[in-house]
């Protein structure tokens, strides 16, 4: 009989939904062991980010100082403000967005959106922030009670001398991260770290019931000690900036000075620069040719006609801005012309060529046939017969061509190679470029070989020139140049030092000897009589070099590379001028930069000045204190010392006197002695002397009761000089006696 109880298919349902339940709870078992062991570490950490808040700490950057410890670059504390929109009640919204808005300069749509972003805590309104207004906003938050608006600190780079070497240091952008120079190139050591404060707050911004804060303190970067001497620096980018004036350069003019011994860069600049402060802005002459372009009409390469369109115009803004960060130094190349004349007499002495040997002669015809091209010398008539170090002095592109030809294809390609021209300097800047030659030696036949041997047909950067010129002054040793010095950490402890480092030897002391002492003979001569400094030994040569990759045929580089002390060399300097207007030999435009710099360097540098018996010295007369006595007395003293009188008022005793006691004149200079105050009435003005020989503007000068101090080229026993500048300048009011300073330079050179 079947037992059709209800039980049974109740009791199977029953065990049914327990399986099922057993294992759901298996299963969630499974999930939490599975979420609590294996993914913890997630979920405790999302947690974690909902109930805390994060602020960065920004580190301070290293500071760049010059090589005497004289800051360059530093970092001002500023302040981000930000927003924490859940934080801000509904009715001081409209209030906390016109007061940011007109503090910071942000637009006030842009702060309305960000307030509508409810559950964010962190809305950033403006970076870098001056503390000067940072400070009023405290002042706001606590005045009108508002809640919400929120700083931190933060650091913002600046250059306290301005456009001071720029072109070296380089500048940072808006996240502080370093832009082109030392900026750049030391970027991981200047950074530093980032630290951070995590604090426990709920959904608004309140403090949690429990304690939660943890504090990771930034790591200041390390500062950075460069090699440049600022002052050094000062007086290049003085002397640059006349040039750039004076020869209307079209393509920027460049100056390096180098220790030759150890490869440190004194100096670097190109001008014009830029205000690493405000890298981005136009100056007065990038604004006008901005201006010009925007309004010029351009053809497009289909040949349609149009204005510039807005991609036009933000290419060449870029093109303007980012030309002037660049540095010549390193990143374009030139032909150096004939300062690499240098180099190929280094070559011939190392190869002790009998035709450096000073009895025999060489004749200049004005030209050379070298496989069947006929190479001209810069003198046309040539110099007819004249020595090796004649023919150095004279820049004489036969001798020279003589010279490689006997030095031979293998031998030339060899030194060019050792002295650095097919390498990288590898100085610590980053953009630097190779150098273009013939790197297929096969191709590198007779005519290039004449060439190269008064340095045409290549390019190299100016850094190399000076780096191997510099070995051939030093003694032989090639070395690694470099702008940094060293790394600091904030107390000045040295972390790291940077040693000079020799390359390879290159040649020999003797051969620097030689070389040495013929360019310093050559500046009684030559195209350097302009790169003369008064007391000083200086060795120099020039260089003109046409670009002839450009289909302009007027345009030409203008350098002068010297040395100093020629005995024992400490420094080089390298000066070029790319594109003058006008005039655009070395000896004329670049080498009386050259003698314009070093006369201050050298002093401040405190060489010894140089004991030439030979030279004729200008008889100088130390001016006696004549007041008080009667103008009789103080006449004759004057004419009995070799110089002139000229008397203003109608007393007896000198009351006051021009110049002062203790300046001292050149024979015939004028005393003025006042009896009576100086009126407006006995002002003289001054003459131009400008175009005049050393004799005629003392004569002008002295008739007009004034003084003259000779500056530049001009020295006693050299003729060939004329007045290129004065200062005062011509027109001005100044007082009888007055000393007008005046710069005489030689306008007859060709090279």
């Amino acid at each position: 009989m079947k037992n059709n109880s209800p039980v049974k298919p109740y009791m199977g349902r029953v065990t049914l939904v327990l399986s099922a339940m057993v294992l759901l709870l298996i299963a969630l078992a499974v999930r939490l062991f599975y979420l609590q062991i294996f993914k913890s570490d997630e979920y405790r950490s999302k947690a974690f980010d909902q109930y805390t808040t994060e602020i960065e700490i920004s580190p301070k950057r290293g500071t760049i100082y010059d090589r005497n410890m004289t800051p360059l670059a530093v970092s001002a504390t500023v302040e981000t403000v930000f927003i924490s929109p859940y934080e801000i009640e509904e009715k001081d919204e409209a209030k906390i967005a016109d007061y940011l808005s007109e503090k910071l300069g942000v637009d006030r749509a842009d702060i309305v959106e960000r307030m509508t972003r409810k559950q964010s805590k962190y809305q950033i309104i403006k970076k870098k922030v001056d503390t000067s207004i940072t400070d009023e906003i405290r002042e706001f938050i606590e005045a009108e009670g508002v809640k919400g608006i929120h700083l931190e600190e933060d650091t913002k780079r600046f250059y306290p001398y301005g456009n001071l070497a720029s072109n070296v240091i380089g500048f940072t952008n808006s996240e502080s991260v370093g832009i082109y120079g030392v900026e750049s190139f030391y970027e991981n050591y200047l950074k530093g770290s980032s630290g951070k404060i995590v604090t426990a707050q709920n959904a608004k911004g309140k403090d949690m019931p429990f304690q939660y804060e943890s504090y990771v303190g930034a790591e200041n970067g390390t500062d950075v000690v460069l090699t440049i001497d600022w002052q050094i620096q000062s007086m290049l980018e003085k002397h640059l900036q006349t040039a750039l004036e004076d020869t209307q350069a079209q393509n920027r003019v460049l100056g390096i000075i180098m220790d030759v011994n150890t490869g440190e860069i004194l100096a670097m600049s190109n001008k014009p620069d830029y205000d690493p402060n405000n890298p981005y802005d136009l100056d007065d002459e990038m604004q006008m040719l901005y201006d010009e372009f925007c309004t010029e009409i351009i053809e497009k390469e289909d040949g349609t006609r149009t204005l510039p369109t807005d991609e036009d115009k933000n290419n060449y803004y870029k093109e303007l801005v980012e030309g002037r960060w660049k540095n010549k130094a390193i990143t374009e190349l030139y032909e150096p012309g004939s300062t690499f004349k240098i180099i190929t007499s280094a070559m011939a002495l190392e190869e002790n060529l009998y035709m450096t040997d000073p009895s025999y002669t060489f004749h200049c015809t004005g030209s050379k046939n070298i496989g069947g091209f006929n190479i001209g010398c810069h003198k046309r008539g040539g110099h007819g017969e004249e020595n090796f170090e004649l023919g150095l002095q004279n820049s004489c592109n036969p001798v020279f061509m003589e010279l490689a030809e006997a030095i031979g294809r293998e031998h030339f390609y060899k030194y060019f190679e050792a002295y650095g021209f097919t390498e990288r300097t590898g100085i610590d800047l980053a953009g630097e470029v190779d150098s273009i030659y013939h790197r297929d030696f096969n191709g590198f036949n007779q005519t290039e070989l004449a060439v190269y041997s008064f340095g045409q047909t290549f390019k190299i950067t100016p850094l190399s020139l000076i780096r191997a010129v510099s070995a051939v002054a030093n003694g032989g040793n090639l070395m690694q140049p470099r702008v940094v010095k060293a790394l600091v950490d904030e107390n000045g402890n040295t972390i790291k030092e940077f040693d000079p480092y020799i390359v390879r030897q290159v040649n020999s002391p003797e051969t620097s000897e030689t070389i040495m002492q013929y360019l310093e003979n050559g500046i009684t001569m030559g195209s350097t009589k302009n790169a003369y400094v008064k007391d000083y030994s200086v060795g120099a040569k020039t260089g003109t070099s046409q670009k002839r990759d450009i289909l302009d045929d007027n345009l030409y580089i203008a350098s002068c590379v010297a040395f100093a002390p020629t005995d024992k060399p400490e420094i080089a300097i390298l000066i070029a001028i790319d594109e003058p207007v006008g005039a655009y030999y070395g000896g004329t435009i670049a080498a009386p930069v050259v003698s314009s710099v070093l006369s201050e360097v050298l002093p401040y540098l405190n060489i010894e000045t140089s004991t030439d018996e030979t030279a004729e010295k200008a008889v100088e007369i130390a001016v006696e204190d004549y007041t008080g006595l009667s103008v009789t007395s103080a006449r004759t003293t004057i004419k009995n010392a070799k110089l002139g009188t000229k008397t203003y008022g109608n007393g007896d005793v000198v009351i006051d006197q021009f110049p002062k006691a203790g300046t001292k004149l050149r024979e015939n200079g004028v005393v003025v002695l006042y009896t009576e105050e100086l009126s407006e009435e006995t002002k003289i003005t001054v003459p131009s002397v400008t175009g005049h020989t050393p004799a005629n503007a003392m004569q002008i000068l002295i008739n007009s009761n004034l003084n003259i101090t000779m500056d530049g080229a001009y020295r006693d026993g050299v003729d060939g000089t004329v007045a290129t500048r004065q200062t005062p300048e011509a027109g001005s009011e100044v007082a009888p006696g007055t000393s007008v300073s005046v710069e005489f330079h030689h306008l007859d050179n060709s090279d």
